[in-house]
């Protein structure tokens, strides 16, 4: 083992010691461990993911919570959906011989609800919610949905946004409703983390904008907006899905926001061409009552078909630096070469 990778699994270890009430929080980007479907671009690990699934787990399982994003369903149903005129959509299907990699991983709980959930309609969706909590693994990002944990006698409240591609989904573009939900959740938590799908894709969509975003014609939320007023309502953490590349980070009232981690391990015939295989695992400690007590950027690498690796030349520790730098000068976090990010001194601007 070499010294990065030791001295990465060293800081992948949870507070240790007496009960001081804190909780390391380990968040990856989005999960697709393989697809058989669409058939013709079909790829699955040859040992379903297992070998994979053993590199990573020492960074990922290393954590009091780890929290990741269900890209696509994990499904045996064949009822694929369609778009409103009849059209086939461009669907995943991540086939259930997948499972037990998932659950090496180590993942507590997922944002389950996103532009891919309904590929293979509500029978695809539930059967992929069943899997999960089969595996102990919670799910967020419908209506009323809180998964609540207590580590150290801190109590941690997780909770998901996405586009209403559901009646159910909680909506990223009612704030009204978001704000009011992470405020019913701080009711009975000590920390408060929020989980948003949203925000554009592409490169294109590599900066994060003020105002409304869009994939398309379609509105992806207003994310800056959003994740500003989540922390205003008493998240301590809002972690952000959606982008394939990592993007920009900011200090919003001493809270840390994540615009989006990209792909955490995207097997298959996905675009991993630069930026899109910058990679990253988030780790954040926060003490009972919220504050930011340590951070740090693992920085990881994905190599053809979209497998991650420890990345000793830490490059999407550069680009978020460079992007938080370029996209919140008033705001961004101080991230070190080493990935540890810090809160600037008040008055602090990013240069």
């Amino acid at each position: 083992m070499n010294l990065f990778i030791a001295a990465c699994l060293l800081l992948a270890a949870p507070p240790s010691g007496d009960d001081d009430g804190t909780v390391t929080i380990r968040a990856v980007g989005h999960v697709v461990l393989g697809v058989d479907w669409p058939p013709a671009l079909a790829m699955v690990p040859p040992d379903l993911g297992m070998t994979m699934a053993d590199e990573l787990a020492p960074v990922t399982s290393a954590a009091d919570i780890t929290l990741g994003s269900m890209a696509a369903p994990m499904t045996s149903s064949d009822h694929l959906a369609v778009a409103p005129d009849g059209v086939d959509i461009w669907a995943l299907r991540q086939p259930p011989s997948l499972l037990p990699a998932l659950a090496k991983l180590g993942f507590d709980v997922m944002l389950a609800a996103n532009n891919h959930a309904l590929d293979f309609g509500p029978e695809g969706h539930a059967e992929t919610l069943a899997h999960l909590e089969a595996l102990g693994i919670g799910a967020v990002g419908h209506s009323g949905e809180v998964w609540r944990t207590t580590v150290r006698g801190t109590r941690v409240a997780v909770l998901g946004f996405t586009q209403p591609y559901a009646p159910d989904f909680q909506s990223n573009r009612d704030h009204d409703a978001a704000v009011a939900a992470v405020r019913a959740a701080d009711v009975d938590a000590d920390i408060v983390i929020a989980l948003v799908h949203g925000g554009g894709e592409g490169r294109d969509a590599l900066h994060v904008p003020r105002g409304r975003e869009y994939v398309g014609k379609e509105a992806r939320g207003k994310m800056v907006e959003l994740c500003r007023a989540l922390v205003d309502a008493g998240a301590d953490l809002v972690v952000g899905f959606g982008a394939h590349a990592p993007r920009a980070m900011e200090i919003h009232h001493d809270r840390l926001i994540a615009y989006a981690l990209g792909n955490f391990i995207t097997y298959g015939p996905f675009d991993i061409q630069s930026p899109n295989h910058l990679s990253l695992v988030l780790s954040v400690t926060l003490d009972r009552h919220g504050e930011l007590r340590e951070a740090k950027i693992i920085p990881l690498r994905l190599r053809h078909p979209g497998v991650p690796h420890l990345d000793p030349e830490a490059w999407s520790v550069s680009w978020i630096r460079r992007y938080s730098r370029a996209d919140f000068p008033e705001s961004a976090p101080q991230i070190d070469p080493d990935g540890v990010i810090t809160i600037p001194p008040r008055g602090a601007h990013a240069p």
